[in-house]
């Protein structure tokens, strides 16, 4: 980087982790060995049962703290908790299942400095257990699947957390993620459409972030989703369209030829980037 240390704004990177103990480090390795190092890793354990403090507490690093609460069953509040102690200029989220590829800070931070941008995501890579029959599958979004006006995020996410850093005056001018219960799997889907409405939105078309698909995945619970849509359409005052993808959650023809043709995409534009994962 060209930069002198002590011009460079602090991030603050806020992981919620519950009992994952056996993949939380993968994921705090992969933001510790970020080439952007001016940073805090912000721990939030929400109420873990199995030996997650002992894994954190295995990292001597100055910059990592971790923050033990009371279960409340889903990530809004521990990412609340954790914006909530942050002193960075900027906020990025990962969850506690995913990896940074190591320049992901670094090449956000450049399209965020002196700009009017609120905040940036970039594509990610899903693994672990996919198929190319359901929506977990492959590299996404695509630069031109990547709509952030409001009235398209209000049909569609397109913004995975894991990859998103934003402004932290930006939160604090829209609050912060809903605690309603009904909202877990949608919470995040909501804070973007809420930035959309007052800040530029930005996209890296570049896979910055590894994203597991697991069994112990909230968001694999179809239902946990439909509810939170639901209330999403309450709040923001939308009907979701009848073309929205999670209308199309169960149409396996449908994501057969959708992910065949992200097949495509990643082989011709995206493979010498990240085939040396393994992944």
């Amino acid at each position: 980087m060209n930069y002198e240390l002590n011009s460079l704004p602090l991030v603050s990177v806020i992981v919620t982790t519950y009992n994952r103990a056996d993949l939380l480090s993968e994921t705090l390795d992969s933001i510790i060995n970020q080439t952007y190092k001016i940073f805090e890793l912000i721990v939030v354990d929400d109420g873990s049962t199995d030996n997650t403090e002992e894994v954190v507490k295995k990292y001597n690093d100055s910059r990592l703290q971790y923050i033990k609460t009371d279960n409340w069953g889903g990530p809004a509040r521990p990412r609340n908790i954790g914006i909530k102690q942050s002193k960075g200029k900027y906020i990025a989220f990962c969850d506690d299942d995913d990896i940074w590829l190591p320049q992901k800070l670094e090449k956000q931070i450049k399209c965020l400095d002196n700009s009017d941008t609120g905040m940036v995501f970039s594509m990610q890579k899903q693994f672990g257990i996919t198929s190319i029959f359901s929506n977990y599958f492959g590299i996404g979004p695509l630069p031109f699947k990547k709509d952030t006006s409001t009235n398209a995020l209000l049909q569609v996410n397109c913004i995975p957390t894991s990859t998103v850093i934003i402004k932290k005056d930006l939160l604090d001018q829209i609050g912060y993620f809903d605690e309603r219960r009904s909202f877990i799997a949608i919470e995040d889907n909501d804070l973007w459409i809420r930035a959309s409405k007052v800040a530029t939105i930005g996209y890296i078309p570049e896979v910055l972030v590894l994203h597991r698909n697991h069994r112990n995945s909230i968001y694999e619970n179809s239902d946990t989703i439909d509810k939170g849509m639901q209330e999403l359409s309450n709040k923001h005052g939308f009907v979701n369209n009848k073309n929205s993808i999670y209308n199309f959650k169960n149409n396996r023809i449908y994501f057969l030829f959708r992910n065949l043709f992200l097949l495509i995409m990643e082989n011709l534009f995206y493979k010498t980037k990240i085939s040396r994962l393994n992944l």
